[in-house]
């Protein structure tokens, strides 16, 4: 019988980020951004389905038969925490777990700007975090949401799928809610939350038109609302999140998102030259009015424009902040230009 928190205690002595399980082939562990093949034996279907049904309850097996897939979190004593997305391929379980720290980072070591964590400061409107998946996302809400709690007085309300990092009760109240399990959709959350005298609401994830609308709604009533979403920059954070709304609603939403939006913080992992660890890098957009005014009539692709000439406010492109970490010899030119944007602008500036 396979033993699920034997392989992921070992994982995480590894240092691995993700950890995939899937029938037929050896677990293979995600170390520094590359996947290793684990010792482990090859799991059968029994394996796999076993795992899953030791961590899942009455709810979660229902919810799972009738979906395909579901996400769980799980704790391993002593060692960690583990997000788990289990999902259903060629009728068998498959399993892909994120590993989470115990111990909420701080900024400093993600690498977060301290202007950036300034906006812990604000009273209200929206804050986006986004990059692509695995790129620490979760990790700077988490610690942003620290911040605030260790240094404010709030009612912090978060809403996730599912519970990641654990926040204990400091000078703010947290109240951490899992969608499926302390209520049935993000939704509907959001809107319950208006009705619990919130300052603060993180969403884990922004991904419809409905919960969208209610995290603006929320941030224009008074609270500081803090999201991710899995785009690449700001200007396709801004295009994709008013992309979830219907066309006919779209000048409405532009117009409602020009004035809660406070900042959109980019972020993906680059790896250092000897592929050893990973560099965090940024882009950074903080909303002005010119930015307020390119939201509303749609000019995305000035977001660049403004980013580049705003540097004295914090701003930065992901191609800037690349070039950067290249001239500090943090990462090789060729990772540079792997994750640029333009790589022809790039290429110039190198």
């Amino acid at each position: 019988m396979f033993d699920l928190t034997e392989l992921l205690k070992t994982a995480i002595t590894q240092g691995a980020t993700d950890i995939h399980i899937t029938v037929g082939t050896a677990p293979k562990f995600r170390i520094h951004g590359r996947l290793h093949t684990s010792w482990f034996q090859k799991p059968t279907a029994a394996d796999t389905l076993g795992m899953l049904l030791d961590i899942m309850n009455p709810e979660q097996r229902e919810q799972f038969e009738e979906d395909g897939e579901i996400d769980l979190s799980i704790t391993i004593p002593q060692t960690g925490r583990c997000r788990v997305n289990a999902f259903k391929q060629k009728n068998c379980i498959a399993l892909s777990c994120r590993v989470v720290d115990m111990e909420i980072p701080k900024a400093e070591e993600l690498g977060i700007p301290e202007h950036v964590m300034d906006l812990c400061n604000e009273r209200n409107g929206l804050i986006l975090v986004t990059g692509p998946a695995g790129s620490g996302k979760s990790t700077v809400l988490a610690a942003m949401i620290d911040k605030i709690n260790s240094t404010r007085e709030m009612n912090i309300i978060t809403l996730e799928d599912p519970i990641e990092y654990l926040h204990p009760h400091k000078l703010s109240i947290v109240n951490q809610r899992e969608i499926g399990r302390d209520t049935k959709s993000c939704q509907k959350a959001i809107a319950a939350a208006l009705r619990e005298d919130p300052d603060i609401i993180e969403i884990g994830e922004l991904s419809d038109g409905e919960s969208a609308f209610n995290a603006m709604k929320a941030a224009e009533l008074g609270c500081l609302v803090m999201s991710t979403m899995y785009t690449s920059g700001a200007a396709e954070t801004v295009e994709a999140f008013l992309a979830m709304f219907q066309e006919e609603r779209q000048k409405y939403a532009a117009r409602k998102l020009s004035e809660v939006l406070k900042a959109v913080i980019s972020r993906q992992l680059i790896p250092n030259p000897d592929g050893t660890a990973l560099v965090p890098a940024y882009e950074i957009l903080y909303v002005t009015n010119q930015v307020r005014k390119d939201i509303r009539e749609g000019n995305y692709d000035n977001l660049k424009k403004v980013m580049s000439a705003q540097k004295d406010m914090g701003m930065i492109t992901m191609d800037e902040y690349l070039t950067e970490l290249y001239r500090e010899g943090k990462i090789s030119k060729e990772s540079a230009l792997q994750y640029a944007r333009d790589t022809e602008t790039v290429t110039g500036i190198l």
